[in-house]
């Protein structure tokens, strides 16, 4: 197991010694709140301060180790809240119940957590114990989470983890050299096998690896399938094996799943499906990183949280004020909202019910993050707009996973109701949505921004023709051509037929023009197969750009425009306005 590294391991150091030193001020804080509780003629409000600083002290205690004190600050919480709950101040009763538990919760803050030794935070180390938030836990994360392009390749050599690789094994030689040359140009390293015995030799198992196989081999020599389980075990996923077979029925697919395939295809081939479930499996994770949101009002518990989720490659935003939270909401566009349960002026429920109020926000999952342990307060919780309760403290592993898996849910969810089911680009009404939105950031921080439609050129004689089955894999190539050559921060949208639309923040119209030059040229050089025929095909873009043209309906327009000027001249060109 790798050792924790130098930087995280003074981060946490950090983190933990500071709620240490912090500790006396927070306890003088609740001793004070208590006394003007405890005053004559002191109303609910003080009651309700001194619960949130006992709330707040009963999730960082419970993160940095020292337990015995999240114990006794969760048993003034509760008094306090059924004291909040009947309304009025408290009784004899719960007045001598108050001082006592203020007592102990201060006796527990001078005892050093259990478990801690010499690394405790009272000698200087870190408070991680118990298994909850241990070095032992954050090891295991930095092994299994470094986050994307944390590496250091050397010039124009892919690190291992960034290379994509893929080897061919078909029946036919020459079918598999022909999807190998689709495959190279899309930028994967490709090797194409006409025996077997060559397989395992061929496979790297430090990289990204796709086999793209007939199945029919593993049903004449059940040991490569041995090989290739055993193997799939051992490169802890980094091979992944896509079956092809002229059968398609339940035996063939069930052979296919039980001998460790990812994919299955069947013949005919339809070659850009086959590129994108490899292109999916061979990324790695390097997809756009998940972008969290932290809502809490303890600086050390967001500290500690955004640093687990950092480590795992996710972005985080922090909310400290609920005040603020809409002000970032709307530039941070968060994957998910981490919420604590209480803070000053505004609950989470609260802030949860406000966030579903507004049409935008509507679909960002909201995961409450508390001590809170009562099942009925959790259960309210998540029906005014949660998605979900994690408890304080949470394993760090347990922490990426539960946030992964929902981000990772939510996103399949919105691709579908976002995209065009053919080409999986953004549909027409989302893409004008991204358009305007870009807009409006451009105009907010300066930059320049490009918009491009893009049509395919005579596609009505394509499908005329060779037909709309063949018409249909003209359109998934140029969409993959786009998402391929375009930067993850481009938007890419189906505008409509045969048509696309590219929005691109932070560039010019003579690079915009550049870069759509290029992929006109790659895309006009690209073979398409119709039955044993082969045709090639072109397209022309109209660019206009912001802030020549003010707003996105008159971007779109003048887009529009320039992509007629460009079909008059001839077709096969890009125009810009």
């Amino acid at each position: 197991m790798a050792a924790l590294s130098d930087t995280i391991q003074a981060r946490l150091r950090e983190l933990a010694e500071t709620f240490t030193a912090e500790l006396p001020v927070r306890m003088q804080d609740i001793a004070d709140s208590a006394r003007r509780t405890l005053s004559d003629g002191e109303g609910m409000q003080e009651v309700r301060t001194l619960r949130h600083h006992t709330h707040k002290l009963a999730g960082s205690a419970a993160t940095f180790g020292f337990h015995l004190v999240t114990s006794c600050s969760k048993r003034l919480e509760h008094l306090l809240d059924a004291i909040l709950e009947q309304g009025s101040p408290p009784d004899e009763a719960q007045r001598h119940d108050i001082r006592m538990l203020v007592s102990e919760l201060a006796e527990a803050a001078r005892i050093k957590p259990a478990g801690s030794g010499s690394s405790a935070p009272g000698a200087g180390g870190t408070a991680l114990s118990d298994g909850h938030a241990d070095a032992e836990d954050l090891e295991e994360l930095e092994d299994a989470s470094e986050p994307v392009g944390s590496g250091s390749p050397a010039a124009g050599v892919p690190a291992a983890d960034e290379r994509r690789v893929v080897i061919i094994l078909l029946r036919s030689l020459e079918a598999g050299q022909a999807l190998g040359d689709r495959f190279a140009f899309y930028g994967f390293e490709t090797t194409v096998l006409d025996d077997p015995a060559d397989l395992i030799g061929s496979l790297c198992t430090d990289c990204h690896t796709a086999l793209v196989m007939d199945v029919d081999y593993i049903e004449r020599d059940p040991t490569i399938a041995e090989d290739l389980h055993s193997l799939v075990t051992s490169t802890q996923g980094k091979l992944h094996i896509v079956y092809v077979s002229d059968r398609d029925d339940f035996a063939i697919r069930l052979l296919a799943v039980r001998t460790a395939g990812t994919a299955f295809f069947s013949s005919p081939l339809d070659v850009t499906r086959v590129i994108d479930a490899v292109d999916g499996v061979t990324s790695g994770g390097a997809g756009e990183p998940y972008h969290i949101m932290i809502v809490d009002d303890d600086a050390e518990q967001v500290s500690y949280y955004a640093l687990l989720l950092q480590r795992a490659g996710m972005i985080t935003s922090v909310v400290s004020e609920p005040r603020q939270l809409f002000a970032v909401l709307i530039e941070s566009k968060p994957d998910l909202i981490l919420m604590d349960m209480y803070m000053p002026g505004c609950s989470g429920p609260e802030l949860a019910t406000m966030i579903r109020q507004q049409e935008a926000f509507v679909g960002v999952p909201i995961v409450f993050l508390s001590v809170e342990t009562d099942e009925d307060k959790q259960f309210e919780a998540v029906s005014r707009g949660g998605d979900g309760f994690l408890c304080k403290p949470i394993r760090p592993d347990h922490l990426v996973t539960a946030v992964a898996n929902r981000v990772e849910r939510t996103r399949s969810m919105r691709f579908f109701m976002e995209r065009d089911s053919l080409t999986g680009l953004l549909n027409h009404t989302h893409l004008m949505a991204s358009l305007s939105n870009e807009v409006q950031r451009a105009e907010r921080v300066g930059r320049p921004l490009c918009f491009a439609m893009i049509d395919i050129d005579h596609f009505k004689r394509v499908n005329d023709t060779f037909g709309h089955l063949t018409g249909d894999r003209v359109l998934k190539t140029l969409s993959r051509l786009l998402t391929d050559r375009l930067r993850k921060t481009d938007v890419i949208g189906r505008y409509g037929g045969e048509e696309f639309g590219v929005v691109m923040f932070n560039v010019d119209v003579e690079n915009a023009t550049r870069i759509l030059n290029a992929i006109r040229e790659d895309f006009a050089e690209i073979e398409h197969e119709a039955g044993e025929r082969r045709f090639s095909t072109t397209f022309s873009g109209g660019i206009a750009a912001f802030p020549a043209h003010d707003g996105p309906g008159p971007i779109s327009e003048a887009a529009d425009r320039a992509l007629y000027l460009a079909k008059e001249k001839g077709r096969n060109r890009i125009v810009s306005l």
